[in-house]
């Protein structure tokens, strides 16, 4: 069932005051011509309720700071405020008091005006990915502007929001058939996708020059047998190397010990040269102490004073040598110089043996670190000859093993792994029939379930279609044979011909639009299931059905089906300058330029001098 949507009053506030019009009633006539704001008045009311694909016009933008709609739903009478600078709608419940404040374009998520609005008429806010159901899109079948009513069919609308909101208004929106169609093209494109893959693989065998599981069994013995050959050499290799590296780590160690013997008797030898040093020095000192015994003790044979050689005539007697006087103490005083002479001639020798001996120690120990130094040189030259014989050529040996065994695994892996493509073409081959069957089992679905839909489609249009030929034809039948609604785009069409061709008839489009716009209404009332509020607003439609008697008649004639559609469970604004026919039922209210719908804005008569 349609919710209830009567629009009751329209306001505006200008400079600090609220002031507009009353619209409640069943028929309403805005008499006016241009410049009387009735254009602005329909678009406020839509711009009041949140919609964004129309505005205001410049000059009523500049003076209007807010509008205000008082509009009665199903839940009650809400009167809505629009706050133009702060671009939010407040919704007001006169019973409850409860006000919700909405901004008009969220830019975090939130709810929107215009979503809240079209709620509140009883429409379903649905959003696909094709489009969602605005209160835009409500708004272009519930009002038909002047500005699209002479040259397009739900002007102003978004193309996809506008078929997502028509289904939904008509109830033709059948979410299982949009489920299977979804279905249908995942499935379609899981089945491409293994259709592709098999493919692929089964490229890339040809590339591989399609080999047999006979061949792949001789080449993965054969490099099996070459793998268990080459960790064999490895293990053997391994072996040998462990025997051969524990022989260079004795004869690394021995070396070491040579070394450090050597070491140690290169210390000995410093030691024992160090050692000669002081020898030397007291040999030196026993050789001067001996050679000042022997001159002490070496009669004197000059003068000390003149160094003249002194005679040996002496007198008879102990006298001494130098002075020829009698010395009694001469044959003690010879010797004990002698003596003197004698201990220190045998000092001189004592030294000459000791240091003899540290010198045959010192080239001992210069013979045995010469020795042991041969020793750690032949040492280490038998450890890096057992090294380049024994131990360098099984790591060379093994480095090859090691890397031909690599070499074979990865071969072996390779051809395990292309082994593998048999099976996987197999199960590829499985996963793509399966897939193909499963798309095929979704397409039929998918195709049952659109058929009811379109069936539905075609029967609602097929009602809609009596509908508007019962408006439309009326209007002028001398023009109009037939009358359809087609059932793919919910477009008109008048004697086959589409609304882009209507488009090029002169009024032809007005009537058009009149006749859809009031077989909306009707259906709103009279089709089951149709979500569409019964109401709607007509703004200067009549303007270009054409001058003189024909475009009188055709104005006489819509205005007459305008008034006959009117019901009192309906509402139904009309702006037009036209007279209603006499039996019309309808409030009526005059404007001008100088008596505007909107009461305190300003005209251009009010400005002028």
């Amino acid at each position: 069932m349609p919710g209830t949507f009567k629009r009751l009053k329209q306001e505006a506030l200008i400079d600090g005051e609220w002031d507009g019009l009353p619209l409640e009633g069943t028929l309403r006539q805005l008499k006016a011509g241009i410049g009387a704001c009735c254009s602005s008045l329909a678009d406020a009311f839509w711009i009041t309720l949140g919609a964004v694909s129309v505005k205001l016009l410049r000059d009523a933008a500049e003076e209007v700071q807010a509008l205000r709609a008082t509009v009665e739903f199903d839940s009650g009478v809400r009167i809505i405020t629009h706050d133009l600078l702060e671009r939010e709608v407040s919704f007001l419940d006169t019973a409850t008091g409860e006000v919700e404040t909405l901004p008009v374009v969220p830019e975090g998520g939130e709810r929107s005006a215009g979503s809240y609005s079209v709620t509140l008429m009883g429409i379903p806010v649905v959003e696909t990915a094709r489009g969602s159901v605005t209160l835009d899109a409500v708004m272009t079948l519930l009002y038909l502007q002047q500005a699209h009513a002479g040259h397009a069919v739900y002007g102003g609308a978004n193309a996809n929001d506008l078929a997502v909101t028509i289904e939904v208004c008509f109830n033709l929106l059948d979410e299982e058939a949009t489920r299977l169609k979804a279905h249908s093209t995942a499935a379609t494109r899981r089945a491409s996708a293994k259709a592709t893959q098999l493919k692929k693989a089964l490229e890339q065998r040809v590339a591989d020059g399609l080999p047999t599981a006979i061949e792949f069994d001789t080449d993965e013995a054969r490099l099996a047998k070459a793998l268990d050959a080459a960790n064999s050499e490895i293990l053997r290799l391994n072996t040998e190397l462990d025997t051969h590296q524990a022989i260079l780590a004795t004869r690394s160690s021995e070396q070491a010990q040579a070394a450090q013997r050597a070491t140690d008797t290169g210390l000995d030898a410093d030691r024992a040269q160090q050692a000669l040093t002081p020898l030397y020095e007291a040999r030196g000192q026993a050789r001067a102490a001996l050679e000042r015994a022997e001159e002490d003790a070496r009669p004197r044979i000059s003068c000390p004073e003149c160094s003249q050689l002194l005679k040996n005539d002496t007198s008879p007697g102990p006298a001494c040598p130098l002075c020829g006087q009698p010395d009694s103490a001469l044959p003690e005083r010879l010797a004990a110089k002698a003596r003197t002479a004698d201990a220190a001639r045998a000092a001189l020798a004592a030294v000459e043996d000791q240091l003899q001996t540290a010198q045959t120690h010192a080239q001992q120990a210069v013979d045995t670190r010469r020795k042991r130094s041969e020793a750690v040189h032949k040492a280490a030259s038998r450890t890096d000859a057992y090294r380049t014989a024994q131990i360098t050529p099984r790591e060379q040996a093994r480095s090859k093993a090691a890397s031909a065994a690599a070499e074979h695994k990865a071969a072996l892996a390779a051809v395990r792994d292309r082994r593998k493509e048999l099976t996987r073409l197999s199960e590829l081959e499985r996963l793509a029939n399966h897939a193909a069957e499963e798309a095929e089992r979704a397409r039929t679905a998918w195709a049952s379930a659109e058929g009811d839909a379109q069936h539905v489609r075609q029967q609602t249009a097929k009602e809609l279609s009596v509908i508007y030929a019962e408006k439309v034809i009326p209007m002028a039948p001398d023009k109009i044979r037939q009358a359809t609604i087609d059932p793919k785009t919910f477009m008109p069409k008048l004697n086959g011909r589409t609304v882009r061709q209507l488009a090029r008839s002169a009024g032809m489009i007005n009537i058009a639009n009149n006749g859809l716009h009031l077989a909306l209404l009707e259906a709103s009332r009279t089709l089951p299931g149709l979500r569409l509020p019964s109401s709607q607003w007509l703004d200067g439609s009549l303007d270009g059905l054409g001058a003189g008697d024909e475009g009188a008649l055709l104005a006489s004639r819509t205005l007459a089906v305008i008034t006959a559609t009117a019901g009192a469970d309906s509402q139904l604004l009309l702006a037009t300058a036209h007279d209603l026919p006499p039996a019309a039922d309808a409030v009526i209210t005059e404007h001008d330029s100088h008596h505007p719908v909107i009461p305190h804005a300003r005209t251009t008569a009010d400005d002028a001098p």
